[in-house]
C-alpha cells in the first residue's frame, strides 16, 4: 500500500499524523494503548514499561512553548502545566484532527528497512505482531526517553543497597521515612529532590557541577559525584567516608532506542541518530525522517515545524540539493561543539528559535504574534535563568503575552503572598 508511516503517538507522532493525513494515507503505529507518549502517567497501572512521568510533575517549560499552532490551552490554565493538563491538551488535539482514525494501537515496530529493488525507495515496516506493510515514506517519532542511562561507577553492579532510575520514580509518599540520595542535578534531579523534601522526606543530592546548586530546600546536603559503591555504601569524590542511603535515585539521563532502524537505512543509531540533515532528514533516503531528536529544545514547536517541512519535501514543494550536499551538511551538525561529548551535538538552547524561524520560512508559513520567535526566545531564556536561581519557585509565576510590545510579562507571582 502507498502512504506514510509515522511511528509512536507521542508529541511528534501526533503532530506528524495531523500534517500528513490530509494529503497522504497515513498509519501511525503506537506501542501502547493510548496516545501521549512520555506524558502518560502509567505508575498507577499494572504494566511493565513505564514513562518518566511522576505524580506531582509539572512542566518545566511555560505552556507558550508547549503549544501547537492551531490549538491553545484553556484560558485559565497556569503557565506551568500539570501532566494531566498536558495529556488533556494532547487528547483535545487528537480529537480536533481525528488522529485516532489513523492510529494502530498496541503495535510495536520491530524493523524499518528500505526496499530499493524497483528503483523507487519503498519502506518495509515490520511489527512485533508479525505484520509487514510497505510505505512510500516513514517518519520515526519515538522520542528520546526510551532507554535509561546509569553512570559507569565501580561497584554499582554489586551494590547491595536499593536504587532506581528517575524514570521509575512515582511519588514521594513511597519514600516516607527514608533517607534518599538523588544522583544528577539536571532538571529532573533537582525537581525530584524538591518533590521529596516538600513531602518531608530527607533527601540529599550528588552531582558533578563545579558549584553548588542554587535554591534547594533547607537541609539538603550536596555531595560531589559518586566514585565507588561498596557493599551498601557509596563513596563520593574527594571523601574517604562511605555513606548509606535507603534509596538512591539516578537522575542520570536517557538514551534513544532506535534498534528497529535497519542498517540499510544508512543511519547510525547509537548515542544519537546520524547523519541527519537539518536535524531530521535521512540524507541518503530523504523519504525517511527522524523527528524530535534535539536536546534543550521546545519539543512541541520543533516537532510541528519538522513535520510541516517533511510533508512539503514529500509533496515536492521543496527541492532538495544533491545527496552529497545533504550528507556534508548533516556531518557538520555532528561537529557543532568539538569540545563536548557526542551526545550533546544536537543541543539547541537559544539556537532553536533561529531553527524554527528557518523551517517556517522554508515551508512559507507566517509567524503570527503567538509564534513570534523573539518573544518566545526571551521567555525561554528568562524562565531558564529563573529555574537555575530558584528551582522551587519559578513555576509559581504566570506569564502572558503583551500584544502591544509583543513580549511576555509576568502577570502574577504566587510566591508573594
Amino acid at each position: 500500500s502507498s502512504g506514510i508511516n509515522a511511528e509512536y503517538g507521542g508529541v511528534a507522532g501526533i503532530v506528524a499524523a495531523r500534517y500528513f493525513k490530509d494529503v497522504f494515507r497515513v498509519t501511525l503505529y503506537e506501542a501502547s494503548s493510548t496516545i501521549g507518549g512520555v506524558w502518560q502517567y502509567t505508575k498507577d497501572k499494572n504494566i511493565t514499561k513505564h514513562t518518566p512521568m511522576y505524580k506531582n510533575l509539572r512542566s518545566n517549560l511555560p505552556k507558550q512553548l508547549m503549544t501547537f499552532r492551531d490549538l491553545q490551552y484553556e484560558q485559565d490554565s497556569p503557565t506551568f502545566l500539570t501532566h494531566e493538563q498536558v495529556m488533556d491538551y494532547l487528547h483535545s488535539y487528537c480529537n480536533k484532527f481525528n488522529i485516532s482514525d489513523v492510529v494502530s494501537f498496541n503495535t510495536h515496530v520491530s524493523c524499518v528497512k528500505p526496499d530499493t529493488y524497483s528503483g523507487d525507495v519503498k519502506w518495509i515496516v515490520s511489527t512485533a505482531n508479525e505484520t509487514q506493510e510497505v510505505f512510500d515514506a516513514v517518519a520515526v517519532c519515538t522520542g528520546r526517553y526510551d532507554t535509561i542511562d546509569f553512570p559507569q561507577v565501580p561497584g554499582l553492579d554489586t551494590y547491595s543497597g536499593k536504587y532506581i532510575h528517575s524514570k521509575e520514580y512515582s511519588s514521594p509518599d513511597l519514600h516516607e521515612g527514608e533517607h534518599v540520595l538523588i544522583v544528577g542535578a539536571h532538571a529532573s534531579g533537582i525537581d525530584l529532590t524538591i518533590d521529596l523534601c516538600e513531602y518531608g522526606v530527607r533527601a540529599d543530592i550528588s552531582h558533578r557541577k563545579p558549584a553548588p546548586c542554587n535554591g534547594l530546600p533547607e537541609g539538603v546536603i550536596q555531595y560531589k559525584q559518586p566514585v565507588l559503591f561498596e557493599d551498601d555504601k557509596v563513596y563520593f569524590e574527594g571523601d574517604d567516608h562511605g555513606y548509606k542511603f535507603d534509596t538512591i535515585i539516578f537522575a542520570t539521563g536517557y538514551g534513544t532506542n532506535l534498534d528497529f532502524i535497519h542498517p540499510d537505512c544508512m543511519i547510525q543509531t547509537d548515542v544519537i541518530p546520524r547523519p541527519l540533515y537539518k536535524f531530521a532528514l535521512n540524507p541518503k533516503y530523504p523519504s525517511m525522517a527522524i523527528l524530535n531528536q534535539c536536546d534543550f529544545v521546545a519539543p512541541f514547536i520543533l516537532s510541528e515545524y519538522q513535520a510541516m517541512y517533511f510533508r512539503d519535501i514529500l509533496l515536492g514543494k521543496i527541492q532538495l540539493e544533491s545527496h552529497d550536499f545533504l550528507l556534508n551538511e548533516a556531518r557538520k551538525l555532528l561537529k557543532r561543539f568539538p569540545e563536548k561529548p557526542f551526545k550533546l551535538q544536537y543541543s539547541l538552547h537559544l539556537e532553536q528559535f533561529d531553527h524554527f524561524r528557518e523551517l517556517a520560512d522554508i515551508v512559507g508559513i507566517p509567524l503570527e504574534m503567538e509564534n513570534d520567535m523573539d518573544a518566545l526566545c526571551s521567555l525561554y531564556d528568562r524562565v531558564r535563568h529563573e529555574r537555575d536561581a530558584a528551582p522551587s519557585k519559578y513555576r509559581n509565576r504566570e506569564w502572558e503575552l503583551d500584544k502591544k510590545s509583543v513580549t511576555y510579562h509576568m502577570t502574577r507571582d504566587w510566591n508573594v503572598k
